[in-house]
């Protein structure tokens, strides 16, 4: 019965710091969804914090290291460099303590069992009180230099560890020093991720800004064009009323071509929408894409231009690049928006199909990457979407429905939105 009893109580504390140790690393990098591969790193989490670390063994240490690596390269999505990093990172923090516990205390065993426990529920408060946003993403330079800030402590545990005298079973002041160096080196490394994430957020926001402002800046010169159209409209006129009969048709002909392609359509009650969706559909029309509107916002929007820009623009122009290789007759585009009860509702429907792998990003929130071959100026279009959104307590969700891709998106708008 006793042994039953002990038994129990080391699958639960052993579960217990799995759980801890999983939530830890699910916070730096994304869990798959798979049962058996999160079960699997359930497993080598809890073996990791629970393992027991003497100097000069390497039958404990080794092999959990490799079990523990190989369950985030199964059980994480990301980059390879990026796993392996997150790896490094928890398996050299969690050793260190160990070793620390296991050779340089003289408690019984529930003794270093609390205190394992009490150190993975701290490390998983720290990451998720101290760590960098959920979802968020370095570049590969970055994880490399992260990966390459990794390597010292995972050298002086293995060091500790495996080259030590085997007649050695205390720990020295020099060991204890190096012990500590390696334990407190992921407050760096985690800080040093925080400082990256924060950084490249910060650029993309600023390339999506300025993105943004320049759409904008297109718009309302497109506009400025309509509005001295108009007002050259009489002098107009008045030429074709001075022009000879054969002269003046091909006159007003030619002024009938120039003003459809750059007169601004009524909508519904918002300048900047009607200014937007004017310009796509002449853009459209040019690429025999047929576009459907219903747009029922009766009152200009309460939001920044340049995120109605933002949002319809970057959107339709999505739709667009995803039709014009198709067959003329399948080209079409249809945009539905209602504003109503302080909330926007917008949805685009294009003819195609998402892959699956771009399903699967979305459902995890994450954003497709883009096709465009230029990078540095493309695909922003998701996330500046999303950023705006972001600003009015709004999202996004892109869905397959038949044979349509639908972008569906929402937020929340007061008048206090503008101030």
């Amino acid at each position: 019965m006793e042994e039953g009893t002990k038994l129990i109580l080391s699958v639960l504390w052993l579960s217990i710091m799995g759980m801890l140790l999983l939530f830890s690393v699910g916070r730096l990098v994304r869990l798959r969804p798979q049962k058996l591969r999160r079960l699997f790193l359930l497993f080598s989490c809890g073996l990791l914090g629970g393992m027991v670390i003497f100097i000069s063994d390497w039958q404990n240490i080794v092999p959990t290291f490799l079990i523990f690596l190989a369950a985030v390269w199964t059980g994480c999505d990301g980059s390879r460099i990026k796993r392996l990093t997150v790896g490094l990172m928890v398996a050299s923090t969690v050793f260190s303590f160990n070793a620390l516990v296991d050779n340089g205390t003289e408690f019984g065993g529930f003794v270093v069992i609390l205190l394992k426990l009490c150190f993975c529920l701290g490390f998983c408060v720290v990451i998720w009180r101290y760590g960098p946003e959920r979802d968020f993403e370095l570049s590969p330079k970055m994880w490399k230099l992260l990966l390459l800030l990794s390597l010292p402590p995972v050298g002086i545990v293995f060091s500790l560890i495996l080259l030590s005298d085997p007649k050695v079973y205390e720990l020295s002041v020099q060991y204890l020093v190096l012990l500590l160096l390696s334990l407190f080196a992921f407050v760096g490394l985690l800080w040093t991720m925080l400082v990256l994430a924060k950084q490249q957020k910060l650029e993309a926001e600023a390339v999506m800004a300025a993105q943004n402002a320049r759409y904008y800046q297109s718009m309302e010169q497109q506009h400025f064009e309509i509005r001295r159209l108009k007002h050259d409209m009489a002098n107009h006129l008045q030429t074709a009323l001075a022009l000879p009969e054969e002269q003046k048709n091909a006159y007003l002909r030619g002024l009938l071509e120039t003003t459809e392609n750059t007169r601004t359509l009524k909508y519904c009650g918002d300048n900047t929408v009607n200014i937007i969706l004017s310009a796509k559909e002449a853009a459209m029309k040019q690429k025999e894409i047929d576009f459907h509107v219903l747009a029922d916002i009766p009152d200009p929007l309460p939001m920044k231009k340049t995120d109605i820009c933002a949002v319809f623009g970057n959107a339709l122009d999505n739709a667009m690049e995803a039709v014009e290789k198709l067959p003329a007759e399948q080209r079409r585009v249809s945009l539905e928006a209602r504003m109503g009860r302080g909330l926007l509702a917008v949805s685009i429907r294009n003819p195609g199909n998402l892959s699956e792998c771009s399903m699967k990003e979305e459902r995890r929130k994450e954003l497709p990457v883009t096709t465009k071959t230029d990078r540095s100026v493309h695909g922003f279009g998701l996330p500046s979407i999303r950023a705006a959104l972001g600003r009015y307590s709004g999202t996004m969700e892109i869905r397959q429905e038949g044979e349509e891709v639908c972008l569906f998106l929402y937020c929340h708008i007061k008048s206090e939105n503008l101030s």
